[in-house]
């Protein structure tokens, strides 16, 4: 298969390469939409474009090309225009939503960043200096976080939000401080529950903790039951983390449960990826989808997108974008 990158400089695409493995026979830049190629995977930004954009050069694929096949990334806003799906015999996708549910739609894990470190070996967590480590911009339930967990020490917060940075770290510096800390408070991204900091915290080995929501089991929806903990508020989580480090053969052996866990779930999504896009088209299910009254009315996704967004916001969280909207960013 072809991999044809609609996409400059993308932090996803160590990850996507790992996913795809030796599917892709050949990859190809092709920002300008320009490109037709049979058995294509096109792989395509929501941030940088919208999918609306792209229909007619979609369509015209279709009808030119054999087998077409969509990797749809960034997309946590869920901004709509799903109905170009059906111009393809199978998507794959970042974000699990109910709006998105349908034969030929696969959702993955966002996945770590480029660059990630992949240790052969993890440092155990009695030997690690840190008990916890925080990088990104403080908003949103991250503030309850830092809130939360402050009292637990010693510990790392690095708030990247313009002009209050004290500290600026690269990706070397950034898995070298992850690799010597033991919990990794994963708070929600920007708008949604899944960030790739969950999936980095456990490749270096961190025990990554996780936020609870009342109408949202976002992590176990996608991932299936998992050995990873979750809370109803960071206080709890420090606790939890506090309890944990106090007893060294429990702090060891959850560590070692959650490495094992996600070993074999890596494993388990590759394969299933993989087996996803060698199994037969699902075009005509992806045309129905794409009929649906919610994909070709805007009002109407609007409605939906927001009421889904609502799900993975805490109580305070909310609040917070309600008094202050967070920019698309």
């Amino acid at each position: 298969m072809k991999l044809i990158w609609h996409i400059h400089n993308f932090n996803h695409e160590d990850w996507i390469r790992d996913i795809l493995g030796d599917l892709v026979t050949e990859e190809i830049m092709d920002i300008g939409f320009t490109r037709f190629e049979d058995d294509a995977i096109h792989v395509v930004s929501s941030v940088l474009t919208p999918l609306a954009g792209c229909d007619a050069y979609f369509r015209e694929a279709r009808t030119r090309c054999r087998r077409q096949m969509l990797f749809h990334c960034n997309d946590e806003w869920f901004k709509g225009g799903y109905a170009v799906y059906r111009h393809f015999d199978l998507v794959v996708r970042h974000f699990k939503t109910r709006l998105l549910a349908s034969p030929g739609i696969l959702t993955v894990p966002v996945g770590y960043a480029n660059g990630t470190r992949h240790p052969a070996q993890l440092r155990p967590a009695d030997q690690r200096t840190l008990m916890w480590f925080f990088a990104g911009a403080i908003k949103s339930s991250r503030i309850d976080m830092a809130a939360g967990m402050k009292p637990f020490g010693p510990h790392s917060l690095i708030d990247s939000t313009p002009g209050r940075s004290t500290e600026t770290l690269g990706k070397l510096a950034y898995d070298d401080r992850m690799e010597d800390t033991v919990f990794a408070p994963c708070p929600m991204g920007n708008v949604v529950a899944e960030t790739w900091r969950f999936y980095e915290a456990m490749e270096l080995g961190c025990i990554p903790l996780l936020e609870d929501r009342l109408t949202l089991d976002y992590y176990t929806g996608l991932l299936g039951r998992h050995p990873v903990p979750s809370f109803p508020n960071w206080p709890a989580a420090r606790r939890y983390a506090e309890a944990l480090y106090a007893n060294k053969p429990r702090l060891l052996a959850k560590q070692a449960e959650i490495g094992a866990w996600w070993r074999d779930k890596k494993a388990e999504v590759l394969a299933s990826t993989r087996a996803f896009l060698q199994g037969p088209s699902q075009h005509a299910a992806l045309e129905a989808f794409g009929r649906r009254t919610r994909n070709r009315w805007p009002p109407l996704h609007e409605v939906l997108r927001l009421a889904e967004l609502m799900r993975h916001q805490s109580g305070r969280s909310l609040m917070r974008r309600l008094a202050r909207p967070l920019k698309k960013s």
